[in-house]
């Protein structure tokens, strides 16, 4: 039985060779068509075969491999392919069972990346007659993903600065904002203030106003009863004058009237008495009349005065009543447009961590990416 399954090998080998040493095999001519670098090795892993596209590129490899092994490509045929292997005895462990193949392996030398498959070549009763290696240079393709995870670790870095200066911005945007916010609201508060002192000053300029147009009228009243007090008064210096004249004229006659008369004279010296001491009394009180007159003109004008005076602290009053009102409007568009800038600034920093999670999520991405390159 022993004796069967070796020479079943034997004729597997040399079926194989042969195969191989038939330029006419359609074998020969489908593995060289392939756009693939293909080898062909025995049962102990001697590479026995290239095809073309192997063969080229191991030429252009030739200065690497010549620089890491000390060969060159037309001395890799024939040659074990253990010497791309660290651990030989590992590798022909894992050949060794079937589960394991067909196997994909990644190295590198000189500079030079290779990606590896190796698969049994058996037959149709499954004896193995070799392995074929299918493998490609990945080297430039590897140069250009690292290039292009270097860009994209730039990329994401400033990206990952930008969104924290960003969220710090934000944040620093919304606690301006919410301090700003306070501010506007003590502003509100003292404008508030202000409109409600304000209103309470205009009803007492109103107040003052009407106080003053009445105090106006009485003195205005006040000059026209001394007016009228004055007629009144030279009525009755009129009449002293008259009595005066009449008492005169009755001492006359009384003195005509000799001893007869005499009491009537002492009457009509009376009478005349008392129309002079009236004369004079109506003089004074002509005097205190004129100068109540004339206290009354001065206050009138001085009310006149601050009646006009109290008008334009009126207007002023309107004035700034309507400034204030003004500026309550304006503060509460302040403090609503403030409101505004804080919860979008809160908004930016949401979305900023947002942004900051994104980027590590494509960091990590970029890693398993790269992982998947190397590994392949």
């Amino acid at each position: 039985m022993g004796l069967l399954t070796a020479r079943r090998r034997a004729t597997a080998a040399t079926s194989l060779t042969a195969a191989l040493d038939d330029p006419g095999n359609p074998l020969l001519a489908a593995l060289n068509s392939l756009n693939a670098n293909v080898f062909l090795a025995d049962r102990e892993l001697n590479l026995i075969w290239a095809n073309r596209r192997a063969a080229t590129t191991l030429a252009d490899l030739a200065p690497a491999i010549q620089s890491a092994f000390g060969v060159g490509p037309q001395q890799l045929i024939g040659g074990s392919i253990h010497r791309f292997h660290q651990d030989p005895r590992r590798i022909e462990r894992i050949l060794a069972d079937p589960s394991a193949l067909p196997r994909t392996a990644v190295f590198s030398f000189g500079g030079v990346t290779l990606r590896t498959m190796i698969n049994a070549v058996t037959d149709s009763a499954g004896s193995r007659l070799g392995y074929i290696v299918a493998w490609d240079n990945v080297s430039d393709r590897n140069a250009r993903a690292n290039v292009t995870f270097a860009e994209n670790e730039a990329v994401t870095a400033r990206l990952e600065e930008v969104s924290r200066a960003l969220a710090a911005t934000a944040g620093d945007t919304s606690l301006q904002a919410t301090n700003v916010a306070g501010a506007t609201d003590q502003m509100n508060a003292a404008v508030r203030e202000i409109a409600r002192a304000s209103a309470e000053a205009t009803e007492q300029v109103q107040r003052t106003v009407e106080a003053t147009a009445e105090n106006l009228q009485k003195l205005r009243e006040l000059q026209t009863m001394s007016a009228e007090i004055g007629g009144i008064l030279r009525m009755i210096e009129a009449v002293a004058a008259q009595t005066k004249m009449l008492a005169l004229n009755a001492t006359i006659e009384a003195a005509r009237a000799g001893e007869a008369g005499k009491g009537f004279a002492v009457v009509a010296d009376e009478v005349k008495q008392l129309a002079e001491t009236t004369t004079a009394s109506i003089s004074d009180i002509e005097n205190k009349i004129h100068d109540i007159q004339q206290a009354a003109d001065g206050s009138a004008e001085a009310t006149e005065g601050i009646d006009r005076l109290v008008d334009r602290i009126r207007e002023s009053q309107e004035t700034i009543a309507a400034a204030i009102e003004q500026q309550s409007a304006t503060t509460a568009s302040i403090a609503d447009t403030v409101s505004v800038i804080a919860e979008r600034a809160r908004t930016t920093s949401g979305q900023a961590g947002q942004v900051q999670e994104a980027v590590v999520s494509v960091q990590e991405q970029a890693q398993v990416l790269r992982d998947i390159i190397d590994n392949s």
